[in-house]
């Protein structure tokens, strides 16, 4: 614990010191001129009497020392949030970059459409925006996985960060690493729960159009998702007929579902699914720099004049002079 404003000590020492001395010097007054005569062989009071002077006294202290605005310089406080802790995981293979395009007859006859990726990041930014209670994070894969955001509520960061990726991010790499993916968002979800962060609901929410063939297996992640309690919702975007079908199958058993999505309105939908699917509560640790302890002392002040208050009803402790 620190004192901030430590310059109310120059004021309030000098006027302590005052009123002691004008307390202690003062002529004492007897009551009956008889009362001189007996006070050697009477004594003074017992000590115990002293008590009210020092309940006064203390009072004054736990005040200035209020006035000198202790604070605790740093303070881990458990906080329960609203919400989930959810992890996008995005495929930036080169075929990402093709259209999505709504069904029609002559789709040649239309201008161009948004690519797959695009569209999917219009989906997960509106997914956000309607979960402010959410951790949110963002993970790419290609041939590797990357932590591009972790697990935030500062979603007005995570959007910008949305805004940057794309499939020309990792254009040196041409792979589909699904389960690298999924590895390292269950690495995430490890290293914060080691941080003390417990949270109910932790959500891997991954969008890929193509299957496996780098890396990892998948199903070996989707199975140590399962023993984790972290559910896994596979969205795949526009995939071949038949195209990673047992990844799809797979992941049902973490509790999550898979959505074929196949134009931008199908997307939306699966994105609504989830959030309507998904609630939760998880606690997490805050950090809090320069927290007020003033309170502490204000409420021993009043403890000890409360005390003072109370001896007056004890007629020992009255002070008839």
């Amino acid at each position: 614990m620190i004192f901030l404003n430590l310059h109310w000590i120059y004021l309030a020492v000098p006027l302590l010191l005052l009123l002691m001395v004008v307390r202690f010097w003062r002529r004492p007054y007897w009551g009956h001129s008889l009362v001189e005569h007996v006070a050697e062989e009477l004594g003074g009071p017992h000590v115990l009497f002293r008590l009210p002077m020092v309940l006064e006294g203390l009072a004054v202290v736990f005040f200035l020392l209020a006035l000198l605005d202790p604070v605790y310089p740093f303070v881990l406080n458990r906080v329960e949030r609203g919400g989930l802790e959810i992890m996008f995981v995005f495929d930036l293979s080169q075929s990402m970059e093709e259209p999505l395009r709504e069904p029609v007859a002559n789709p040649a006859s239309l201008p161009p459409s948004p690519s797959k990726m695009e569209t999917v990041k219009a989906s997960a930014a509106a997914f956000i925006r309607k979960r402010p209670g959410d951790a949110i994070g963002l993970i790419i894969f290609s041939n590797n996985a990357y932590l591009a955001s972790p697990a935030t509520f500062d979603h007005d960061s995570l959007l910008n960060y949305l805004r940057m990726v794309s499939p020309q991010t990792l254009v040196t790499e041409g792979y589909t690493a699904i389960g690298e993916g999924l590895a390292l968002a269950q690495q995430f979800f490890t290293l914060s729960q080691e941080r003390e962060r417990r949270a109910k609901g932790q959500i891997i929410i991954l969008f890929t159009d193509g299957v496996n063939n780098y890396g990892r297996d998948p199903l070996e992640q989707i199975e140590r998702a399962r023993a984790n309690g972290t559910r896994i919702y596979y969205i795949g975007v526009a995939l071949e007929p038949g195209a990673s079908q047992d990844i799809a199958e797979d992941v049902p058993s973490t509790g999550g579902q898979f959505f074929d999505v196949r134009d931008p309105a199908h997307l939306q939908e699966a994105v609504e699914a989830i959030d309507k699917i998904e609630k939760g509560r998880f606690h997490t640790l805050q950090l809090s720099q320069q927290q007020p302890a003033y309170f502490i002392f204000v409420l021993l002040a009043f403890l000890a004049l409360a005390a003072r208050m109370a001896l007056n009803g004890i007629p020992h402790f009255v002070d008839l002079s």
